[in-house]
């Protein structure tokens, strides 16, 4: 009998020492790695939808990590998807807050001289706003109005949808949706090199600051 009570005995020694276990202490040993392993799968693979991220969120996109993909109507007809361009061309990308903003137009006007000829072959400018084709044309026609017409995509994005994927939107905007004026350097890799993102719409990078960056994707 001895022989027989000894491991039955110890067998249930053993269950009341696992039942005094905290719950909270198993839970930790299983479900967290699980949902690291998740927040990391996450972090991978970048933002998806703005309608499950926070509108507002500038440090969201960060200077190494993959550009958010998208596909946004181009002014003039026709869409634009920004993983098209990878393996083709560097991309500069700008959010700007719309056509009746002065600061935006004025930032646009200088932008026109950003990219020289030669740097135009492997660079691809990209610029954003929610204005639909009538506010896009009258954007257009400021930006020209001394005659030298503006030579990049204007994409449009009335539901904000890539506004808030970026986590650029402003909260504090009188018009909805509208962006924090936003620049970024995007390489062909479709990587984030470089970023200016300010939320004073007063402040907008140099074509000195930006072309910085452009040229050292270009020689490399």
């Amino acid at each position: 009998m001895i022989r027989i009570l000894r491991p039955t005995l110890r067998a249930l020694a053993r269950a009341v020492r696992l039942a005094s276990v905290p719950f909270a202490l198993v839970t930790a040993a299983v479900v967290f790695p699980a949902r690291t392993a998740m927040a990391q799968t996450s972090a991978m693979l970048g933002p998806v939808d703005g309608k499950d991220l926070a509108a507002t969120d500038i440090e969201r996109v960060a200077v190494g990590a993959m550009a958010p993909d998208f596909t946004l109507a181009k002014f003039g007809g026709g869409t634009v998807t920004l993983s098209s361009m990878r393996g083709k061309k560097n991309v500069v990308l700008v959010f700007y807050r719309g056509y009746w903003c002065p600061y935006c137009i004025n930032q646009l006007k200088e932008m026109r001289t950003l990219l020289s000829d030669a740097l135009k072959k492997d660079t691809e400018m990209l610029v954003v706003s929610i204005d639909d084709d009538k506010g896009t044309q009258t954007a257009t026609t400021r930006i020209s109005a001394d005659g030298m017409k503006p030579d990049f995509a204007f994409l449009s994005d009335p539901e904000h949808t890539v506004i808030a994927r970026y986590g650029v939107m402003n909260p504090a905007g009188t018009r909805r949706g509208i962006p924090h004026p936003a620049t970024y350097v995007i390489d062909k890799k479709g990587m984030v090199q470089w970023k200016d993102i300010q939320t004073d719409y007063k402040i907008r990078p140099t074509n000195a600051a930006v072309l910085s960056a452009v040229k050292t994707l270009s020689s490399r």
